[in-house]
C-alpha cells in the first residue's frame, strides 16, 4: 500500500500566513477615506494583524508597486476564506474605484 507523507506541520499547529498586498492607489485620499477603514475592519474580524499598513516600498531590485501591504492571518484556510468574504468583496467594490491590487498569500515558517 502506498501512503502520502504527512505535511511537515502534521501535529503541530499550521503555520501562518501571509497576505501581500500590491497596489496602485490612484486617489490616495479617497482609498485612506473611504475603503481602508472598511477593509482594515473585515480582516480584524477574520484576526488579521497588520505587519505592514500600505506603503511606500523601497526598491532592491525591479520596480516596485505604488504601496505594499501585509496581513497575518492564523492559518492559509482563514486568509483564503477571508479574501473571498462577501464582507471583503463589498469593501472591495470600492478599493477599485481608487487602486488595482495584486494579492498572494504565502505560509510562514512553523519555529
Amino acid at each position: 500500500m502506498v501512503t502520502t507523507p504527512a505535511p511537515s506541520w502534521a501535529g503541530e499547529a499550521k503555520p501562518a500566513a501571509y497576505a501581500i498586498v500590491e497596489l496602485d492607489v490612484r486617489q490616495p485620499q479617497d482609498f485612506a477615506r473611504e475603503f481602508f477603514p472598511r477593509v482594515a475592519e473585515v480582516f480584524a474580524k477574520a484576526g488579521g494583524t497588520f505587519l505592514a499598513r500600505p506603503g511606500a516600498p523601497t526598491a532592491v531590485d525591479g520596480t516596485p508597486p505604488g504601496r505594499v501591504a501585509v496581513i497575518r492571518f492564523d492559518t492559509r484556510e482563514i486568509a483564503v476564506a477571508t479574501f473571498a468574504s462577501d464582507a471583503y468583496r463589498e469593501a472591495r467594490k470600492i478599493g477599485d474605484r481608487y487602486a488595482d491590487f495584486r494579492i498572494f498569500i504565502v505560509e510562514g515558517q512553523v519555529p
